[in-house]
This record gives structure tokens, sequence and C-alpha cells, in this order.
């Protein structure tokens, strides 16, 4: 219940607090990056300006617990193409004679991976003090990342509350910046970020506000007072909470928020109501179309389905658009269910895609040679004609595979046989 214990946290935070209590607060910050990452991670957007605050305390104590805490937040951000700068973004919180050379390294960083809250909430306050600086190749590198970096926001919800801040400052120097070429590439930042406030601001949002979630609550369970109203509000918290860390199954919900109300309803009824403010909470999670420009393409498919592969589910309630005439590419990573989709999509098995006297669909699949499928993925690669002619030994094969992620505790085992492997593999 992490929305529950930031206001007990933070108000043992101000410099009035006595510092002892203060080092207690933070050290048990820090210990959330081990118990808690994933909720730590969620609620780094509201955590990171107070610890910031206390690594400046003129209390040694107060500062050194609170870099502990800070290096503790950074631990759980979840994002690969930064995790090797957090060192650094420690640093500029800091020092900020630091930012020039540290935005500067982190201009060449390659964004591939999707941007969450916890990575923006590390890395807006050093975007921040980029914009701030008075060298203009800072800010025109700053206005570089939040272009790159916003592009890969899928939910626009997650931007939402850093975007009061950023605006301001890239809009101020898209008028005062002297240089061009600064100035067009501030000017393509801001576009940016007014795109994803759009759509932020069609999207109802529960990240830190339980009272829409709440009103439901009373509604289902008729709580108006007394013992039921007091367990409706913590329910809130606890649900409002699930919906950030995106823990929507009915299982979940009943574990562990239709639980409390066993006290004043049977099992059965609790499930039941709470099933029914999970599905009005899944409406509140809907993220907003962009307006598509195309308003004369004929829409193809727009559905939503839920796709298993045996006992695991892949996608859950997962919205497909597609439109005629247009070319569309399916990425993620090995065993997520790319394969299992476009099977599912040939076989006319996801719910909504037009049948087959409407769209003719074509998988080509990647193939095994029949008479080499037994072989273990090391003998698959070491027979190739081509390995064999450059005399390449078995060892030096497994070595090669195992650097591309073949190990024998990974998802692809080199010694098992090749037909194991999905088709990402």
């Amino acid at each position: 219940a992490m929305k529950a214990l930031l206001p007990q946290i933070f108000a043992c935070l101000p410099v009035e607090v006595k510092w002892q209590v203060r080092a207690r607060t933070l050290k048990l910050i820090a210990m959330f990056g081990k118990l808690a990452p994933k909720q730590l991670g969620d609620s780094l957007p509201e955590m990171v300006p107070e610890v910031t605050a206390c690594m400046w305390d003129t209390k040694k104590q107060v500062k050194e617990a609170a870099t502990e805490a800070m290096k503790s937040a950074l631990e759980v951000v979840g994002n690969r193409d930064i995790e090797h700068m957090t060192d650094k973004i420690l640093v500029a919180i800091t020092q900020p004679k630091e930012v020039p050379e540290i935005m500067h390294k982190m201009a060449g960083v390659t964004f591939v991976q999707t941007v969450e809250s916890p990575a923006l909430a590390m890395v807006v306050p050093l975007l921040l003090r980029g914009l701030r600086e008075k060298q203009i190749a800072t800010k025109r590198q700053s206005a570089v990342i939040i272009n790159n970096m916003s592009k890969l926001v899928d939910n626009p919800i997650d931007a939402a509350p850093f975007l009061p801040l950023l605006l301001p400052a890239l809009e101020q120097n898209a008028e005062s910046i002297a240089d061009p070429e600064a100035r067009e590439v501030t000017e393509r930042a801001v576009a940016q970020l007014n795109r994803l406030k759009g759509l932020a601001d069609k999207q109802a949002s529960v990240r830190g506000d339980i009272s829409k979630l709440e009103e439901t609550f009373k509604t289902e369970f008729g709580a108006t007072e007394g013992g039921l109203l007091e367990v409706a509000k913590y329910a809130s918290i606890i649900a409002t909470t699930m919906m950030d860390l995106h823990f929507m199954e009915d299982l979940q919900w009943s574990k562990n928020v239709a639980a409390p109300f066993v006290g004043y309803f049977d099992k059965a009824k609790a499930d039941e109501l709470t099933e029914k403010v999970r599905v009005e909470a899944e409406k509140m999670l809907v993220i907003p179309e962009e307006d598509d420009d195309e308003d004369d393409a004929e829409e193809l498919c727009n559905c939503t389905f839920t796709l298993a592969y045996g006992t695991k589910i892949l996608l859950h309630n997962t919205k497909m658009k597609l439109m005629r005439g247009k070319n569309y590419g399916l990425l993620g990573p090995n065993d997520c269910g790319k394969t299992t989709l476009m099977r599912a999509i040939a076989n006319n098995q996801v719910e909504g895609f037009p049948d087959v006297d409407q769209v003719r669909t074509v998988f080509v699949e990647a193939d095994i040679q029949g008479e080499q499928s037994h072989l273990s993925c090391v003998d698959y690669v070491f027979v190739d004609e081509k390995i064999q002619a450059y005399g390449i030994d078995k060892e030096e094969v497994r070595n090669v595979l195992a650097s591309v992620g073949f190990t024998p505790d990974g998802k692809a085992k080199p010694d098992h046989a090749v037909s194991t492997l999905s088709g990402g593999w």
C-alpha cells in the first residue's frame, strides 16, 4: 500500500523534523529497493524530489542516508538504456558543475526501450538543469534527449507529472536561443511534448489520486459510514496502486482487494462487487488513441483480445487497430508471443479480426530442416556448411551462442533440441 505510506514518509523529511527521524526514514526508503522494488519504482515521481532535497542537507548523517536512498532508487529504474548512467545521474544531483559533461554523455545514448515513469523521474531533474545551463550546446543536447525519450513513452500518463516542468523551460529556450539550428531542435521537442500532453489530458489518471476509485467502491459496496467506509477507503488505496503497477487480473484483485470486505460480505459477494470495481478500473486505464491523420483510410480491424499459450497469458485485453494499405511491424523480446499472435491471426483465432472470406492471411514460419530438428542448438549451428568451411570448432560455437543468450540457465538452452526454440531465437 505504497500510496498510503508515502504521505507519512514525506511528513518525516522536512528540516524541522529531528535529524535522527529523517535519517531513519531515508534508510526505510532504501530498504524498499529490496523489499518492494516495483512499488518503489512506481513511486519515484513523488519520491525523487523529496530525497534530492535531503541530499543537500547540512547534517552528515541525513546526507549519507539520502544518498543511499537515491542509489537504491536508481537500481529500480528498470531501463537498460540509461542504467550505465545512474552513477553520473547521482553525481549531477550534488555537483551541478558536472551537468554539461554528463549531458554530453547522455546525448550519446541510443534510446530503444519503452520509457516509463521511473526512468523519467531520474532523468528529468538532469534534463531541467541542462535546459537552464548557459551553454547553448547543453540546452540543445537536453532538447534532443527529451525529444528522443518522449517518442518512446507508450503511456502518456507516465509523462504527465513531468510535462509542467519540462514544457515551460523548453518553450522559454525556443524563444530565447539565438542559434537557429538549436532553436529548431528545441521547437521539435516542444511539439513532441505538446503531443504527449494532449494525449495525457484525454486519459483518466489515478496515479497518486485515489478519489476516482474511492467513489466507485463506496457506490458498489454501499459504504457510507463506519467500518465499511474505512475498508472502502483502504481498498481504494490498494486498488489504485495495483492499477499503477498494471496488476489487473481478477484473481489478483480477489486476493488483495476483496479480502478486507469479507468481514462485511461473504467471499462470493465480496468477489462479485470487487469485480465490478475492477472492470471500471480497467476502463480508466485505457490509453487514448491519437487522431488518425488519414481519415479516409479504411479500418481493417479494431478489436480487443486476449491471447494465451498453454497456461501462460501472453496478452490480456489488448487492443489492435489496423488500417488497410498500411505496413505494420511486430516488435518484442524472444518468447513474448509474437509468433503465437501471428499464428493466431492466420488461424482466424483472434476475436474481432476479419474472417478469411474478407482478408487473406499468409503466415510464413521460420522452418527447421526435418533431418536436423533433433540436433541441439550447438550442433545445429556447428554442422552448417559455412561454419565447417571456416574450420570453427564446437567450443567456439558454444561461446558465441552464450554471448547472445544461449546459456544453461537461460530461456534458450544450448544443449536442448533446436526444435524447442521459438521463432525469435
